[in-house]
């Protein structure tokens, strides 16, 4: 299974990083009370209307 590295910059300036088995740049958003989200296998939210930058590295064995 591959493992994915996850650094998230959103609009108003926060950030997020986590590593998952999720390709977060594949996954297709699920619409949620009107807004579109990507949820990984380790249930973090993302909501993609927000989102400035997305860099997904992923990792070696």
């Amino acid at each position: 299974m591959k493992r994915y590295s996850v650094y998230v910059l959103f609009k108003n300036g926060q950030d997020m990083q986590f590593e998952t088995d999720t390709n977060v740049k594949m996954a297709q958003p699920v619409e949620i009370n009107g807004g579109r989200f990507i949820i990984t296998e380790n249930e973090k939210l993302i909501n993609v209307d927000y989102i400035k930058e997305l860099n997904v590295v992923e990792l070696r064995k």
